[in-house]
């Protein structure tokens, strides 16, 4: 039994060790909100002892995608090659950021597991990486508000879209979301911040269809964020964080467009630190 295994391990270490492609893929979350990007890491390790040129019928790379039940989920784009115009040095390290939703529909509530495979032809056999899984899932709506979008001119119809505050749970904690969104379309899915149990978040659009979100992320820091949607895709265009000054921060419009009461912007390195992770 004994020998059994130190043949085992034996084979595992000419395997690992006889590798020309080294790969290592990540994904920064364990759970997505449904429509939001799905961003994957790929580090490249060029192990070959040659330069590798991927030019379009030279080398590929591909993804395997598998459901919780083991179901296979087809490509969409499948004649994307990520890795065509990598002039890979030999030694080198190489990192991929892709955004996987481009090449699959991930966008049912389900558990996805994802590989990458890597083939050449100079390369004995196809290298695939580590497998990495995720959850896609859906999130509790707290506040909602439907809005027209600008046209271009007078005569055109009018279009209404939905910004949609979200409660979601990211794998560890519950967060703030915004999805933006219409019957064909969705703009753009944000994460804000941590979710503070108690507190009162706030959702407003001004008239130029800007989105306005202030929420409370800790007992004594808010953050304010504005979004707009920008040729057909929604975009962070402001954000700032306030701390709460005689009385509790109020998005209003008293003064007939929106701002913030009862608080002052807060100072970076006083009043927050800006995390880097």
């Amino acid at each position: 039994m004994k020998r059994k295994i130190i043949f085992l391990l034996l084979v595992l270490l000419v395997a690992v060790s006889s590798a020309q492609i080294g790969m290592t893929l990540k994904s920064q979350h364990a759970n997505y909100l449904r429509y939001e990007p799905i961003e994957l890491t790929l580090e490249l390790r060029n192990y070959s002892g040659n330069t590798l040129v991927f030019g379009k019928d030279d080398g590929s790379m591909t993804f395997r995608v598998r459901t919780r039940n083991g179901r296979s989920v087809a490509s969409i784009a499948r004649e994307s090659n990520p890795m065509e115009g990598l002039v890979f040095a030999p030694g080198e390290t190489r990192v991929l950021r892709l955004n996987i939703n481009q090449l699959f529909d991930l966008q049912r509530p389900d558990y996805y597991a994802i590989d990458a495979c890597v083939e050449h032809v100079r390369l004995p056999r196809v290298y695939v990486s580590n497998e990495i899984g995720f959850e896609v899932k859906g999130g509790a709506l707290l506040l909602t508000k439907t809005f027209g979008l600008p046209t271009k001119s007078n005569t055109d119809k009018i279009r209404s879209a939905t910004a949609n505050l979200l409660r979601f749970n990211d794998g560890r904690n519950d967060i703030y979301c915004l999805r933006v969104e219409d019957d064909e379309n969705v703009y753009g899915t944000f994460r804000i911040g941590p979710f503070i149990e108690g507190s009162t978040p706030q959702l407003d659009v001004d008239s130029t269809s800007s989105i306005h979100v202030l929420v409370q992320l800790r007992p004594r820091l808010y953050a304010y964020n504005v979004y707009a949607i920008i040729k057909g895709e929604a975009k962070l265009r402001q954000q700032r964080y306030y701390v709460p000054l005689e009385g509790t921060p109020t998005l209003s419009r008293v003064s007939g467009y929106l701002k913030i009461l009862h608080a002052r912007v807060a100072r970076e390195g006083e009043d927050y630190q800006i995390d880097d992770d």
